[in-house]
């Protein structure tokens, strides 16, 4: 249920865990403890609905190559980021857990195996459609790959129900956290403030901060300042190794065997390398999507085509003749960040309108990320060649060398990983194998800036999973 967040004060005792932010990660985590008799906090920055005095929060200033906007890349309201997730999802690969030789700083300090038991709550929750399993092409060394891209669900509306009248699920709004104390290695009590000027302190067993995959570090920073280094006493990583997926139009392909890659089908067929061809080409992963274009594009596609390779043209005409169907494809990508120090979420000089330094995102592509997304386009196109059943066109940025990466149109995916990074040891990351501070006994991180490494699918399944995974945990130590 909801409650003011002039009564915040007033809970004393009685919080079990408090959850900062209401994304997938905080709704995943407040529901199903809740739903196993836990009283829950559930403290969400924003409003109930998108409101400008809690966006503006957002603002942040960016370095390095061209960025989205931190405003506009993220949500701040219930429900968080899910209120503008597009539904497209799949779970990171068994291999995105290991060291990847192109980059060895990929490797999680958990597998593919600890997360596996969650999947299919995790499904549940974001209502997704059965997901196929990846099917290997013969003779290539990429394979078809599969996403559940059915409607996206809007978890603030799915739950709806359950924050308006659960006895033990308090969710409150406009309640910011500006601060953590901390007394041997032990959270003691949060501080929330509201967009009046109200400040108010929660004490709670345990605290899970779940504010997305930028705010995480920010917040971090600011209340590891606040308490002197006491907070993450080895911080050296903390806004650290922050990634996204790079997207772009990558070119168009003719194909000449739709059947060949499912494009005979359907519309859209989504694509990536073999573990095999990360290894022996030294890249990361990718997902390439190939979208069916229209007859009228395809046809302009093949006359293009024809008078660079006349012969080939040629070929295609008697084909057509014949009654084979010639398909155009658009070809789009996203594609795994190296995890870099470099790259990193920082403190600005200007404060929020709630006094917390707002974001700086210092963020370039490195040469391996440039490398990985060449290297994938080739690979495609090599098979489509050696087996002659279509050509690749790469787009003009991606063809000439050095690559210089587009300035305008996507530029990412918007899935913020990376900061608060996930490992075995406090001078490699901020939180242990739990998900946990590794200087403090109750504070807990969630969410994708934990991930170690991105792979290339889109982050919310595995965001739940983990989150479903660190329910478990504080069930344990709860009992």
């Amino acid at each position: 249920m909801y409650v003011p967040f002039e009564t915040l004060g007033e809970l004393g005792d009685t919080v079990d865990v408090c959850v900062i932010g209401s994304g997938a990660a905080g709704v995943s985590i407040a529901v199903t403890l809740s739903r196993q008799g836990h009283r829950v906090l559930m403290c969400e920055g924003g409003d109930e609905i998108f409101s400008e005095r809690s966006q503006d929060n957002y603002r942040g200033e960016i370095e390095g190559d061209t960025y989205i906007p931190l405003e506009t890349s993220r949500l701040r309201h219930l429900g968080g980021s899910t209120n503008h997730w597009g539904g497209v999802c799949r779970s990171l690969d068994t291999y995105d857990f290991t060291a990847k030789s192109a980059a060895p700083e990929t490797a999680w300090p958990i597998s593919h195996d600890d997360l596996s038991p969650y999947f299919t709550a995790a499904a549940e929750l974001l209502s997704l459609d059965p997901i196929p399993a990846d099917e290997p092409i013969e003779g290539a060394e990429i394979q078809r790959i599969h996403f559940s891209l059915g409607t996206p669900v809007r978890v603030q509306h799915k739950y709806a129900e359950m924050i308006s009248e659960s006895e033990h699920l308090l969710c409150c709004l406009t309640a910011n956290l500006l601060g953590l104390e901390t007394e041997n290695g032990h959270i003691t009590r949060a501080t929330f403030g509201n967009y009046a000027g109200k400040q108010h302190q929660v004490r709670a067993r345990y605290f899970v901060l779940a504010c997305g995959g930028i705010d995480n570090s920010r917040l971090l920073l600011w209340c590891n300042q606040q308490t002197g280094g006491k907070l993450i006493p080895q911080a050296d990583t903390l806004g650290r190794y922050w990634m996204d997926h790079p997207h772009a139009t990558v070119g168009q392909a003719l194909i000449f065997t739709p059947e060949a890659l499912g494009l005979d089908e359907t519309y859209n067929v989504f694509l990536s390398p073999s573990e095999h061809a990360l290894e022996s080409r030294q890249m990361l992963n990718c997902g390439l999507r190939l979208h069916r274009m229209n007859a009228e594009a395809a046809q302009a596609l093949i006359e293009e085509l024809s008078t660079q390779a006349p012969t080939l043209g040629e070929q295609i005409r008697t084909w057509q003749a014949d009654g084979r169907v010639i398909h155009g494809a658009m070809l789009r990508a996203a594609w795994e960040q190296e995890p870099r120090f470099e790259n990193r979420v920082e403190l600005s000089e200007e404060l929020d309108s709630l006094g917390v330094p707002r974001s700086r995102l210092v963020w370039t592509q490195s040469a391996l990320d440039r490398h990985t997304i060449r290297e994938s386009l080739l690979l495609l196109g090599e098979y489509l060649l050696e087996e002659n059943i279509g050509r690749v066109q790469l787009a003009d940025w991606l063809a000439a060398l050095p690559v210089t990466l587009p300035t305008d149109g996507e530029l990412a995916g918007r899935h913020h990983m990376g900061g608060t990074r996930m490992s075995h040891r406090p001078e490699e990351g901020i939180v242990n194998t739990d998900c946990r501070l590794f200087a403090q006994d109750n504070m807990y991180v969630a969410g994708s800036s934990v991930f170690a490494s991105a792979g290339h699918a889109n982050p919310t399944l595995t965001i739940v999973q983990l989150a479903l995974r660190l329910c478990d945990h504080l069930e344990q130590r709860l009992a």
